[in-house]
């Protein structure tokens, strides 16, 4: 559709205020992100979605792609063939075609999606504050406001073609929703011994409480991609994108759309895409066994976790150095965060340096 349709077919259909999310998803869908949907999910591949991981057509797709709509909502759009979603900011808008309402059942979707209903799973509670029916139809058109980091928000037409000017062949991409650290740097580089270059795609977008902001965790990238990787092998987009926490779920989810921008390969570390205890810790590995490699269209590099071994003074993959249990020092999460909370400078064998002191200076790196 070129602008000038695209222009004319806006005010036209019944409007429907939506979060960012919704307006996000739509871009996705149009840009090619989402392949191979063509907008939001009717009822029968929502279905599927729930029970298989595939779409009716086979197409594997694994998280639920919807609008969800309230009560009244629902009796607003109850004649309607087509709807215009927009934001509450008014700058983001997008057309929805031959839509379908239909009614679900919370339960069964959270136990497929999340594996759970405990409302202490930030999924789980979002799912329940939603309204109570559903909204399937094709994206015709989507008007975006600026994206959020624009210089890196690459689409994936334009990641192919950054790639295809670099001579990349084989390609991994690495998701991530927080700041750089060594152990995560390790699977990197061990991952460019066997393709050609690294994505390092973070998601940019909504998160829960506790994690490190965007802006946290793209400046630190920054540094690290300046300070000690080379363009030659690496380079840093975004993807605006909120997280589900649906763990081995959504870690298809992130492989499909990482396949949609050219890569080849999907690094996937432990608790990929994880909260709390909600999943084991290689759940997400385990995951793919149900998908051939021709259906996935990526190869899956399903990497175990990093350790700083105390008498080896260095970081070790697995089980590849010969010191027992009681060597080994992680860092979590929390206590990374507790440390930076506190002022307390991350130690270099977890952390480089200039990226802790780059967190220290930063006035609140965390999500509030």
């Amino acid at each position: 559709m070129n602008n000038r349709d695209a222009q004319n077919i806006f005010g036209r259909y019944p409007r429907l205020l939506v979060t960012d999310d919704v307006l996000q998803d739509a871009a996705h869908i149009v840009e090619g992100s989402y392949a191979p949907l063509t907008g939001f999910l009717r009822e029968r591949d929502y279905l599927f979605v729930l029970d298989s991981m595939r779409l009716a057509n086979g197409a594997v797709w694994s998280l639920p792609t919807v609008i969800a709509l309230t009560d009244t909502e629902r009796e607003y759009l109850a004649a309607a063939s087509a709807v215009e979603v927009v934001n509450r900011q008014g700058d983001a808008r997008a057309i929805v075609q031959d839509i379908e309402i239909y009614p679900y059942d919370r339960g069964k979707q959270a136990l497929a999606v999340f594996g759970t209903t405990d409302m202490r799973h930030p999924g789980v509670a979002r799912l329940y504050q939603q309204g109570n029916w559903l909204l399937g139809g094709v994206v015709a058109t989507v008007e975006q406001h600026k994206k959020p980091f624009a210089a890196l928000a690459y689409t994936p037409e334009q990641m192919k073609q950054l790639f295809a000017e670099r001579g990349w062949k084989t390609i991994a991409a690495f998701q991530t929703r927080n700041v750089p650290h060594r152990s995560h740097e390790y699977l990197q580089r061990k991952a460019l011994e066997v393709v050609d270059g690294l994505l390092v795609h973070p998601v940019v977008g909504k998160k829960k409480t506790g994690d490190f902001t965007d802006e946290a965790i793209v400046g630190g990238y920054e540094l690290l991609l300046t300070n000690h990787y080379t363009p030659r092998t690496t380079v840093l987009g975004v993807l605006p994108l909120s997280m589900h926490y649906a763990g081995p779920r959504e870690a298809v989810h992130h492989a499909l759309i990482r396949r949609n921008f050219g890569c080849t390969h999907m690094i996937i570390g432990r608790d990929h895409a994880g909260v709390g205890s909600f999943y084991d810790p290689y759940a997400a590995h385990r995951i793919f066994e149900r998908f051939t490699p021709q259906e996935l269209g990526i190869g899956i590099l399903a990497y175990e976790n990093v350790h700083h071994c105390r008498s080896c003074n260095d970081l070790v993959y697995g089980e590849t150095c010969g010191h027992g249990p009681g060597n080994r020092e992680f860092l979590s999460g929390t206590a990374m965060r507790e440390m930076v909370q506190n002022k307390q400078r991350i130690p270099e064998k977890f952390i480089r340096a200039e990226i802790a002191e780059y967190l220290l200076r930063h006035e609140n790196p965390f999500v509030l």
